[in-house]
């Protein structure tokens, strides 16, 4: 991949990120569903594009995975926070 692209897909996920966790803040304090479910499938997207872009960078050897697997990192406890908060009010646990 050239640099340009990569960096540009970088930023778009950081931009699907500050989303997510817009849209999970909001789901968590007016109970909105709809918003709840974009968060989440923002965060998996996060998660996944994430750690993908992650192992096909670091077999090229380039130094921005670092910055993807960080990303991946902080979504997936992102994450995690936003479904034990979803988990604690709908009465799952």
């Amino acid at each position: 991949m050239e640099n340009k692209s990569v960096v540009v897909l970088f930023f778009i996920l950081l931009v699907v990120f500050v989303f997510s966790f817009t849209l999970s803040l909001d789901a968590i304090s007016n109970n909105q569903v709809l918003y709840g479910t974009f968060a989440l499938i923002g965060f998996i997207l996060l998660v996944f594009v994430s750690l993908f872009e992650t192992m096909l960078l670091s077999k090229e050897g380039m130094a921005v995975s670092y910055w993807f697997k960080s990303l991946s990192v902080i979504s997936l406890i992102i994450l995690v926070w936003y479904v034990t908060r979803a988990g604690t009010l709908f009465g799952w646990w």
